[in-house]
Parts: structure tokens; C-alpha cells; sequence
């Protein structure tokens, strides 16, 4: 077992501080090419995660004596780095998306949203029902905040079991 579990919460914290700043410059470029970084557009940040999970795991046997650990270990340190990056960028979506320009931001994502939904109301409504399309509608209109920060913890958590079972299983002993 690693012998102080404690002593590797400063690295997840360095790594999910560089995972914001990451997300920052990301969410900076696609911007600045007219493109809204929500929705599906933040999804390949996930990689980012990916690839600090990897990067922890092939480093951490290096900092411990070279001995590889059992891979429950390695499923726990990357679940508790993975919680932590959630909980970083939750706060920071939190927080921009309440700022002026985060407001901007989800208002012209909104609109577009709502244009797209829009012009697939007739196919929504003939498949699904009327009631399905306000749903629809209504949901869209409603992303706030708290929904997008809550989505993106929500998903971290849940798309990174794969991967880590993965990587775990990989770099056992």
C-alpha cells in the first residue's frame, strides 16, 4: 500500500490546477475561431484527464522505490485524482459562467442551441411528440451555471472508470 496517502494529495492538486489552466487555454482558442466551448465542444479535455492519469500512474512507481503497486491502488490514487480535477474545474465552470463574460458566453450558446432545436422541430415532434420537444426546449433554455458545472463533475467521474480500470490493469504488479 502506499504508505501516505496524504503525502499525494499536493501532486493531485498540481495536476488538477494544470488541468484548469489547460481547460482555460483550450476554451481561449476555440473562442477565438467562433466556436463555443460548451456542449460536446469541451469534450476532448478528457483526454487532458486521460493523460494526467497515465502520467501519474507510470510516474508514481518511480517516486516509490520502483516497486509497482497492485492495481487496486493505482484504480484508488487515480479515482481520488479524477474527483479532485472534478471538483476543480466544476468550481471554476461554476464561477466563469456566472462572471460577465461567461454569461455572454452561455447566453449566444443558448441562442444557438435553441436555433438548432429549432430548425429540427418538425422531425422532433412527427418521432417524439410535442411534449418531448418543449422538454426539450425548456431544458435548453434552463442550462445555467450549476448545470454545466454539475454536468462536467458528473461526467468526469463517470468517463473516467474506463480508463482508469484500464491503465490501472496495465501498470500492476
Amino acid at each position: 500500500m502506499v504508505n501516505n496517502w496524504f503525502a499525494e494529495i499536493g501532486r493531485f492538486l498540481l495536476l488538477a490546477a494544470l488541468f484548469v489552466l489547460l481547460l482555460i487555454v483550450y476554451g481561449l482558442i476555440f473562442q477565438q475561431l467562433g466556436i463555443i466551448p460548451i456542449g460536446g465542444k469541451k469534450a476532448p479535455t478528457y483526454v487532458f484527464l486521460l493523460f494526467f492519469q497515465w502520467w501519474y500512474v507510470t510516474r508514481f512507481p518511480r517516486r516509490n522505490g520502483g516497486e509497482k503497486k497492485h492495481f487496486l491502488v493505482y484504480f484508488t490514487l487515480q479515482y481520488i485524482l479524477i474527483v479532485i480535477t472534478a471538483l476543480f474545474t466544476a468550481f471554476f465552470l461554476y464561477y466563469f459562467f456566472q462572471s460577465p463574460t461567461g454569461i455572454q458566453m452561455l447566453d449566444a450558446y443558448i441562442q444557438q442551441s435553441l436555433l438548432e432545436l429549432n430548425s429540427f422541430k418538425e422531425v422532433i415532434v412527427t418521432q417524439e411528440g410535442g411534449e418531448y420537444y418543449n422538454r426539450l426546449h425548456a431544458g435548453v433554455k434552463s442550462i445555467d451555471a450549476y448545470s454545466i458545472a454539475k454536468d462536467d463533475f458528473a461526467q468526469k467521474i463517470a468517463l473516467g472508470f474506463l480508463p482508469n480500470l484500464l491503465i490501472s490493469l496495465y501498470y500492476k504488479k
